[in-house]
């Protein structure tokens, strides 16, 4: 076994390790089997609008990955938010609707156009989480709501086959769907060595061709700044990864800075103070130094971060007006696809100086 495998074997172990330490803690209650994990609606950047966002994350039996002997993504505690017990088609549709009945009206009597996403702790096609005729009851739902005209789904790649493609297709014809895929870098290495995906670029490549032969559009999500990688090292991998996936005619990619999440062994790393959140400074970088105007005509460059402006998520130093302009900023370049919002940060605080003499160490 080369050092490699050496290391990414100890990495996976150290995941499983604390995941399975986390979810024995983690009680079942029957009582929320009908009810979605969270459900939202809030002004959002669609293909070609500012319009609104209708999210519904579902509470499944959790992603086989995370639960698995390898313990997942070395970032990821999405699997708290699973129910490890049973979960019937019954309950999956019950918090569908419960989410809807809540919202419906508000959708419908808005002039505002609107994306609906639909997230579960692992991948929408995988059928131990959501079996085929739920997904095609959920399809029927959705055609019925005229205000909605995109849908965004994900799944890893390899669950991504012509049959569930076919059903998508069948009922949301009418609608511009968009299915997300965590790629997370085009690194192999980076992926399943620091982050521990089990996917290789070939699977995510494949599903893209696949995807585009039915005319169904790709969201590529990057993680900014996975573990291991300093803030030099994240700007570099995630700008090489924008490069790539520009080139591949991906329609939108969704950057992820890294928030640390219960359970995961990114936590695990920031609590022995061997891991810090990125920087916005870093965010900025990269998508000025490896972005231009003329790009943004073909791609859409999406990034709304969890846990921004706090210690466990993307920020800067520990004055709140430095974070809140960094995020005020990021978003209107969101909304705007314009570059130069990015910029008139230079001066606004003393921490850009610690910044970079840091970043080559942090």
């Amino acid at each position: 076994m080369n050092q490699d495998n050496i290391n990414r074997t100890f990495i996976s172990e150290k995941i499983k390790y604390l995941r399975d330490k986390s979810l024995k803690r983690k009680k079942l209650n029957k009582e929320l089997l009908n009810i979605p994990v969270a459900y939202w609606i809030k002004e959002d950047r669609l293909m070609n609008a500012i319009g609104k966002e209708f999210t519904v994350i579902l509470r499944t039996p959790g992603c086989y990955w995370a639960l698995g002997e390898t313990g997942g993504c070395s970032m990821c505690g999405y699997i708290e938010d699973a129910y490890l017990g049973k979960i019937t088609s019954e309950n999956l549709i019950e918090q569908f609707e419960y989410a809807l009945n809540k919202k419906i009206e508000e959708i419908n009597q808005d002039a505002s156009p609107y994306v609906l996403k639909i997230f579960n702790s692992g991948s929408f096609f995988d059928k131990r989480e959501i079996p085929e005729k739920t997904a095609e009851i959920l399809f029927k739902k959705i055609k019925e709501i005229p205000n909605i005209k995109e849908v965004v789904l994900e799944s890893r790649p390899e669950f991504i086959t012509e049959k569930s493609v076919n059903l998508l297709t069948q009922y949301l014809e009418d609608k511009y769907v968009e299915i997300g895929i965590g790629i997370e870098t085009i690194n192999d290495h980076i992926r399943n060595s620091y982050i521990n995906k089990g996917l290789k670029y070939d699977t995510f490549l494949n599903a893209v061709d696949l995807l585009k032969n039915y005319k169904i559009g790709i969201k590529a999500y990057l993680l900014f700044k996975p573990p291991f990688l300093t803030e030099q090292a994240a700007i570099d991998d995630c700008g090489l990864s924008i490069r790539e996936l520009i080139n591949l005619n991906i329609e939108t990619i969704s950057i992820n800075p890294i928030n640390i999440q219960k359970g995961s062994l990114v936590e695990y790393l920031w609590h022995q103070k061997r891991y810090r959140p990125p920087w916005f400074y870093s965010l900025f970088e990269c998508l000025e130094q490896y972005l231009t105007q003329n790009d943004l005509k073909n791609v859409r460059i999406l990034s709304d971060p969890s846990g921004a402006g706090t210690q466990r998520g993307i920020h800067n130093c520990a004055n709140y007006e430095c974070n809140k302009l960094m995020q005020e900023h990021l978003r209107e370049f969101v909304f705007s696809q314009d570059l130069k919002r990015l910029r008139d940060i230079e001066d606004f605080c003393e921490c850009k100086k610690e910044y970079e003499l840091k970043m080559n160490f942090l």
